[in-house]
C-alpha cells in the first residue's frame, strides 16, 4: 500500500527555468508520524534504496494522479542518493500550473513535499515497546508531491494497520503470560 512522508522543497534562483529542487528523504533521522490512534517514531535506513531503479517517479502537485505531472524521472527530475537522503531536482514546463507551483515554492507560500512509497511488511519492522518503525527496504519510490500542509492522515494506512496488529499480539502475549502466572500458582498451591 502506497505511503507518503513529507519534506521541504525550494526553488534554484540561479536558473531561469522553472527548477525545483529537494531532499524527500532523509536517512536515519527520527520522524514522529501521526495517527488517529496515537504517534509513532519512524526511521528510514541508509540503505532502504539500495538496488531500487528510481527511473519512473513522478513529480505532483498535492499526490493528485490525474493532473499531469510536473516532471518524470530520468527526463525531466534528476535523482540521486548520498549519505543524508534522497535527493531530487526538476525542471518544470512552462505551463501555468507550473509556474504557479514555482511561484508559490519561491515565495514561500509552498514549502512542504511528500513522497509516496511502498513498502512490503519484509521491507519493515516495528518494536512495540519503542513505538519505533524502521524501513530497511523500500519497494517502490511512487511520486513526490509538492503539497500546501505535508502532514496527511492516509499517509500510513498501511503501518497504522500494522503497528495496531503488532501491539495487539504484544497485549495480547503480556495477558497470556499472566494467565500462565496463574494457572502456576494454583497448581502450586
Amino acid at each position: 500500500m502506497k505511503e507518503i512522508r513529507s519534506a521541504e522543497i525550494q526553488t534554484d534562483s540561479q536558473s531561469n527555468e522553472l527548477i525545483l529542487e529537494g531532499t524527500p528523504i532523509v536517512f536515519n533521522k527520527p520522524t514522529t508520524i501521526y495517527t488517529p490512534t496515537g504517534s509513532y517514531t519512524e526511521v528510514i535506513k541508509r540503505n532502504a534504496l539500495d538496488g531500487l531503479k528510481l527511473n519512473d517517479t513522478r513529480l505532483l502537485v498535492s499526490h493528485d494522479h490525474n493532473r499531469i505531472p510536473l516532471a518524470k524521472s530520468p527526463k525531466t527530475m534528476d535523482i540521486w542518493t548520498d549519505e543524508v537522503g534522497l535527493h531530487m531536482r526538476a525542471t518544470l514546463p512552462d505551463t501555468e500550473e507550473a509556474r504557479s507551483v514555482y511561484t508559490a515554492v519561491k515565495r514561500g507560500d509552498l514549502t512542504g513535499m511528500s513522497f509516496g512509497f511502498t513498502c512490503s511488511n519484509q521491507g519493515n519492522d516495528y518494536d512495540v515497546n519503542t513505538r519505533t518503525r524502521t524501513i530497511n527496504k523500500i519497494d517502490k519510490v511512487l511520486e513526490f508531491s509538492v503539497v500546501n500542509f505535508p502532514a496527511y492522515e492516509e499517509a500510513s494506512v498501511e503501518a497504522r494497520n500494522q503497528i495496531q496488529d503488532a501491539e495487539l499480539r504484544h497485549e495480547q502475549y503480556k495477558q497470556a503470560q499472566i494467565n500462565l502466572n496463574k494457572l502456576l500458582i494454583k497448581e502450586i498451591k
